[in-house]
């Protein structure tokens, strides 16, 4: 997944019972990012990653390229 909407992250937000602050507060992030993302949506494998883990608490499956030991 290499994206998620605006509308999914506010959907799991309250789904999850998830505030601004207490988001920001839980992961150390400013006001101004979780609110530009609830707006806004974010891109890219990891972000997706990062915000489906803050937003529902499941880091869930490792990527492929994580797991490599060259």
């Amino acid at each position: 997944m290499n994206h998620l909407s605006a509308q999914t992250i506010q959907h799991l937000m309250r789904k999850h019972h998830k505030t601004i602050r207490g988001i920001a507060q839980e992961w150390n992030l400013t006001l101004k990012r979780v609110r530009y993302v609830r707006l806004h949506g974010v891109e890219g494998e990891v972000f997706v990653m990062d915000w489906l883990e803050i937003l529902t608490g499941d880091p869930g499956p490792m990527p492929s390229w994580a797991s490599r030991r060259d």
